[in-house]
């Protein structure tokens, strides 16, 4: 008799030919095994569902759907969500890659820490062409930097999707930085975020990102999304948030390239470093 699955990985699709492959067969040779994969192509136009085809017919583990039309991020997520038969949600991202225990570690993390929403880890990134360049690492210190910048890593997240469905899904109007607005609902019913220090996600820069193409509406969206906390989640605003709020604001002014430059600096260091 077949045990019964612990826990849904989520992996919506658009576009990404060259790297979805890659990407799922990085869940399926998790050490985990005991997983349903649900994955929906949002109207691809390029061989992506095709590729992902060849994988479901191979694996039973994978549940593959198709948007009738190109419906986005947050309706897929949230579509990919209410298809799920568990409680533990696990996010991948379509060119990115699972390192081979993510999916036990946070498993194992969530099931001693009942009183922990979600868990997610620090990023390796990787290029264009699936080198190693960065690191990204993620402070634990989340009542400090939550009104800042999103506290976690949306691509090596796992949460629970009974709290998930407390707070009312991801926003179906937001298209960038919709699970920053997830991490704050979480934040503001007092549930707990974790960072854990490891690397188990190698994640992808690459052109065509909603990052380096939509620069200037991510971050108005950020902006959008931060003042709602304060106002309708009523996250307390400290001073230096107040600081950073402006420092954003002062970004829209900027050439899209010098933000990017900047926030590598900031947030990511270099390969040599470890």
């Amino acid at each position: 008799m077949e045990e019964k699955i612990k826990l849904s990985v989520i992996m919506p699709v658009y576009n990404t030919k060259k790297y979805v492959g890659k990407a799922i067969e990085s869940i399926l040779n998790q050490s985990f095994k005991n997983f349903e994969f649900i994955i929906i192509d949002d109207c691809s136009t390029d061989k992506s569902y095709k590729i992902c085809e060849k994988y479901a017919e191979k694996d039973k583990r994978i549940k593959l759907f198709r948007n009738e039309k190109n419906m986005w991020i947050s309706f897929t997520r949230n579509k990919l969500i209410s298809l799920s038969n568990t409680n533990y949600i696990a996010s991948q991202d379509s060119d990115d890659i699972s390192l081979k225990d993510r999916l036990k570690l946070s498993f194992q993390f969530l099931e001693k820490n009942k009183n922990y929403a979600v868990v997610s880890w620090n990023n390796l990134i990787i290029n264009e062409n699936w080198k190693e360049i960065w690191k990204r690492i993620y402070s634990d210190n989340i009542k400090k930097i939550i009104l800042k910048k999103s506290p976690i890593s949306q691509p090596s997240s796992m949460f629970r999707k009974d709290i998930f469905l407390k707070v009312h899904w991801y926003d179906k109007y937001l298209n960038y930085w919709e699970d920053y607005d997830l991490w704050l609902k979480f934040f503001s019913k007092w549930y707990k975020i974790k960072n854990l220090n490891d690397f188990l996600v190698k994640l992808r820069i690459r052109k065509g990102q909603t990052k380096s193409e939509k620069l200037k509406q991510t971050i108005k969206n950020t902006i959008f999304i931060q003042k709602r906390a304060v106002k309708k989640y009523w996250i307390k605003s400290k001073f230096s948030d107040k600081i950073y709020l402006f420092l954003e604001n002062f970004l829209l002014y900027l050439p899209s390239s010098f933000v990017i430059y900047l926030f590598k600096k900031i947030e990511y260091r270099w390969k040599k470093e470890y």
